[in-house]
């Protein structure tokens, strides 16, 4: 069964995806996209205006998926 890619929306933009976004397209439960994160395995992004928010590069969530397969 194939996982579904995470996508860029258009050329030059940047996708962020929350940790449950993460979690769903990994197959893997909110924690361990935190223990992943802890690892520096997968590298948190902050998002302006939000103290303690962060998102997610679609482009590094593509590179682990591809990494495990």
């Amino acid at each position: 069964m194939t996982r579904p890619a995470p996508r860029s929306t258009a050329a030059g933009e940047v996708r962020l995806l929350t940790r449950g976004e993460v979690a769903a397209i990994m197959r893997v439960t909110p924690r361990s996209v935190n223990n992943w994160v802890a690892q520096g395995i997968l590298r948190p992004v902050r998002l302006p205006g939000r103290q303690r928010a962060r998102g997610y590069l679609a482009s590094d969530v593509g590179r682990i998926l591809e990494s495990r397969v």
